[in-house]
C-alpha cells in the first residue's frame, strides 16, 4: 500500500511543478490555487504511505537512506507550504518543488536497492539524529530557493529591460529575509542533529574519525552554513549570502550523493 501512495505522491508532485511554472508564467489564481491542492494532496498521500512504511517495518521509516530522503521530501512540502501561507511567497512552489520532484525520484529508485543503516546504537538517540537531521536539510531546502530567487530578481534588476521574472518575484528585501529565516531555522537542527550523530558514531563504531563519505560532508556542509550565518551576523546580506546559501545546499546534495552511492559505515 505504501508503495502505491508514495508513487501516487510522486505524480501529484509532477503535475503540482507544472502548474507552479505555469504560475510563474501566468500569474493566474486559479493555477496557483490548484497547484497548491495538488501539493497538499500529494503530501497526505506521501504522510499516509509514510505511516503505513513505519507500521509494516515495525520502526520509524529512516532505517535507509532512502527512506530517509523519502521523509526529508516529506518535511520540505510541509515546510514550503507552511513558508508560502506565512510569507505570501505564492512563486516558492515552482522553486522548491522541482528540488522535492528529483529527491522523491531518486529515493524511490534507491528503495529497494540499500541496505539498512546497521542499528548498532538501537533506540531513540539514533532516529532523532536521523530526524534533527532532515529537517535541518527541510529549512536548507527552502534557503536555496530563496538564494536562488534572490539572484534571478537582483539579475533582473541590473538589467536595463527587466524580463517577467522582475514582476513575478518578491523584492529582493523579502527574499533575504526568506534566505535569512531559513538559515536561523536550519542551522540549529542540523547541528544538534550532527552532535547526535557525533556521539552515536562514537559508541557505534569506536571512534567519531572512522572514515565514512557521507559524515565527512556532512560536517563540510556544517561548516558552510556556520560560516553563512556568522557573517550574517557580522552584516552579511544579499548577494554574498545567496551564493553561500547556493553551496551549502550542493554540499548537502553531494551529502546525500555519497550516502546513497558510496560505500561507508552508513550504508
Amino acid at each position: 500500500m505504501h508503495a502505491i501512495l508514495q508513487n501516487l505522491s510522486i505524480l501529484a508532485y509532477v503535475a503540482a511543478t507544472g502548474l507552479f511554472f505555469a504560475y510563474l508564467v501566468q500569474r493566474k489564481e486559479l493555477i496557483h490555487r490548484l497547484a497548491s491542492v495538488i501539493t497538499g494532496a500529494g503530501w497526505v498521500a506521501q504522510t499516509v504511505a509514510l505511516v503505513a512504511l513505519g507500521h509494516e517495518l515495525g520502526r520509524p521509516p529512516l532505517g535507509s537512506l532512502g527512506e530517509a530522503v523519502s521523509v526529508a521530501v516529506w518535511g520540505i512540502v510541509l515546510l514550503e507550504m507552511w513558508v508560502e501561507r506565512r510569507a505570501r511567497v505564492k512563486v516558492l512552489g515552482a522553486f522548491v518543488l522541482p528540488v522535492v520532484l528529483v529527491f522523491s525520484l531518486k529515493a524511490a529508485a534507491t528503495r529497494q536497492q540499500l541496505p539498512e543503516i546497521a542499528p548498532a546504537l538501537s533506540g531513540a538517540w539514533l532516529w532523532v539524529h536521523i530526524g534533527l537531521a532532515l529537517v535541518g536539510i527541510a529549512a536548507f531546502a527552502l534557503n536555496f530557493a530563496g538564494a536562488l530567487m534572490y539572484l534571478l530578481q537582483e539579475r533582473q534588476l541590473k538589467a536595463k529591460r527587466p524580463g517577467k521574472l522582475y514582476y513575478r518575484l518578491p523584492d529582493l528585501e523579502t527574499l533575504d529575509r526568506l534566505s535569512y529565516r531559513t538559515l536561523v531555522l536550519g542551522f540549529p537542527f542540523l547541528t544538534t542533529g550532527l552532535v547526535l550523530g557525533v556521539l552515536w558514531a562514537g559508541a557505534a563504531w569506536g571512534s567519531v574519525f572512522a572514515f565514512d563519505p557521507l559524515a565527512l560532508l556532512s560536517f563540510v556542509a556544517w561548516v558552510i552554513y556556520a560560516g553563512t550565518l556568522a557573517g550574517r551576523v557580522a552584516g552579511w546580506h544579499g548577494r554574498r549570502a545567496a551564493y553561500f546559501a547556493m553551496f551549502g545546499f550542493a554540499a548537502l546534495v553531494l551529502t546525500l550523493g555519497a550516502g546513497l552511492f558510496l560505500p561507508g559505515k552508513h550504508g
